[in-house]
């Protein structure tokens, strides 16, 4: 790695630093003791490099518009990047993590890589981080809640619950096998021991909202390509392969 290299390496650690330190907020010990169902706040980064500048966001890049864009007046090769840069921030990255305060990060945690090279923008998944105690937790917690506050529950039940509840039964990283059937019985428990509720809509609409980003991220993802942007998508099927 030569010294230009070390260079940026510095100044993506050193961005990193910036925004984990603004995450690890002792408030978020508080904000997740409000249900048993959220195992922490944040999940996702995004880091981004181009014409020498260094940020990170909790936004999903556009890619589209960066795919017009070359790499003209770049240093970083792309193979220098996935062999050198990557596996340095993936490895200082977790370490961090590891140190965090436990509300603050979820049980997993993705940081995402955007960075504009010699052989133009190159996107990677930089850190797939997974606390398997957490998640262990937070799976048993799921469980507890179905069976003493849906499956034998006389009382309404907290949108808050049900906000958390529908995205982790959609959650691959928690169910990967996930039954359908299994999951609309839930969501149905859910709006029945709420029936006459005056929060019965709000908690519809948790569990619409569910579904549409399951759909959104997960079902569209892999039969249709967005042929539009990261704000207004287009869709078109994808092509059956011969």
């Amino acid at each position: 790695m030569d010294a230009n290299q070390e260079t940026l390496l510095d100044e993506m650690k050193r961005q990193i630093d910036n925004w984990m330190a603004d995450l690890n907020d002792d408030h978020a010990e508080k904000i997740v003791k409000r249900t048993p169902l959220q195992a922490g706040i944040h999940s996702y980064a995004l880091l981004e490099y181009a014409k020498g500048k260094v940020s990170v966001t909790d936004v999903e890049p556009d890619l589209t518009m960066q795919e017009e864009e070359t790499g003209f007046g770049e240093f970083l090769s792309e193979a220098q990047l996935r062999e050198q840069i990557v596996p340095e921030l993936a490895s200082y990255t977790k370490d961090i993590l590891m140190a965090m305060l436990p509300g603050v990060i979820d049980y997993k945690y993705t940081l995402s890589g955007s960075f504009h090279t010699t052989d133009g923008w190159v996107h990677v998944r930089i850190l797939e981080y997974v606390d398997e105690t957490k998640r262990e937790q937070l799976l048993a917690r799921i469980s507890n809640y179905i069976a003493v506050k849906l499956e034998v529950g006389k009382y309404p039940t907290k949108p808050l619950e049900s906000f958390f509840l529908a995205r982790h039964l959609l959650d691959k990283g928690l169910f990967p096998e996930a039954d359908s059937s299994w999951i609309i019985a839930v969501f149905e428990s859910i709006q029945q021991v709420n029936k006459g509720n005056k929060h019965l809509a709000e908690h519809r609409g948790y569990l619409i909202g569910a579904l549409r980003s399951w759909v959104e991220s997960q079902w569209l993802p892999a039969y249709y390509d967005n042929i539009g942007t990261a704000w207004q998508k287009e869709y078109k099927k994808k092509a059956m392969p011969s």
